[in-house]
């Protein structure tokens, strides 16, 4: 009996264990999951300040074409001699546009802010040329003119000169650009600056003789016959003074470091027009920068 006792007890509390021991012997280690991997980025840092030296060649084109049109028109305006040769005179002497192209250094400095893969700042540039040019022309056309009653052999000249300088030229500019990868191709517009010396000198006039005719007989003056003429000389000089204009840009920058690039750039500068002169400017260039 008293076995039976005993062994009806082991049997009721053996579940009550059972249900309280931790099995987790049996289904071994549990091992937490790691977390997802990101995906890869597509395009490097750009944001933040940066700055650069650049070397490039600049393509200068200067139009001298209408440098005698006020004066000549203002002669008119003065003369009646002129005045009645109009018709003819507005296009004399045609002044040439002129190329030339020389080196070009400097350097830069500018601000990036980035979101995601557009990239947009502002930067400022200062570049050293070098562009001398001049043109020079004269025209002498031959006219009957009648004037007072009497006819004479009429020679107008005019003599045209323009001369530019520019050394020096600044550019404050707007970017925007799409990083990708270690590229980032951007485009530029801004407003430009330049220390630009200009020379227009213009000078028309004329000089006519009576001439005897089989209807005329021209009057004597001083022992001269009657002649006429006028000259109406102009100039125009601006010197040291900065002209203002407008740029426009495509490049890339290429990272090869953390905070090293190089940049390939090519840009278009177009000044106002001092004394009638009109210049503009292509400049390509390449550049290495750094981030800070």
């Amino acid at each position: 009996m008293r076995w039976w006792v005993f062994g009806l007890l082991i049997a009721m509390v053996c579940p009550a264990l059972a249900a309280d021991y931790d099995d987790s012997w049996l289904r071994g280690s549990q091992v937490m999951g790691a977390a997802p991997t990101p995906p890869p980025r597509l395009y490097r840092i750009w944001a933040g300040v940066y700055g650069g030296a650049q070397v490039g060649e600049d393509f200068h084109g200067v139009d001298f074409r209408a440098v005698p049109a006020t004066p000549v028109q203002s002669a008119i305006a003065q003369d009646a001699i002129l005045t009645a040769l109009a018709a003819s005179l507005p296009g004399m002497p045609a002044l040439p546009q002129v190329n030339s192209n020389g080196p070009s250094y400097g350097g830069f400095i500018g601000y990036n802010w980035q979101i995601d893969d557009v990239v947009f700042g502002a930067e400022f540039n200062a570049n050293r040329s070098n562009l001398h040019q001049s043109a020079t022309n004269m025209v002498t056309r031959n006219y009957y003119v009648n004037n007072g009653g009497y006819l004479y052999e009429t020679s107008v000249y005019t003599n045209s000169q323009g001369t530019v300088d520019m050394s020096d030229y600044f550019t404050a500019r707007g970017r925007l650009g799409w990083a990708f990868g270690n590229f980032l191709p951007y485009i530029v517009a801004g407003v430009a600056f330049a220390q630009v010396d200009t020379q227009a000198k213009v000078d028309i006039g004329y000089t006519g003789f009576c001439v005897n005719t089989s209807s005329q007989t021209c009057p004597i003056i001083g022992g001269k016959t009657q002649t006429i003429g006028g000259d109406y000389p102009f100039t125009n000089v601006i010197h040291g003074k900065y002209q203002l204009g407008f740029d426009a840009a495509l490049g890339m920058d290429y990272m090869l470091s953390n905070y090293v690039f190089v940049r390939g750039e090519v840009e278009y500068l177009n000044f106002q027009y001092p004394s009638e002169i009109r210049l503009s400017t292509v400049s390509a260039r390449t550049a290495i920068g750094l981030r800070f």
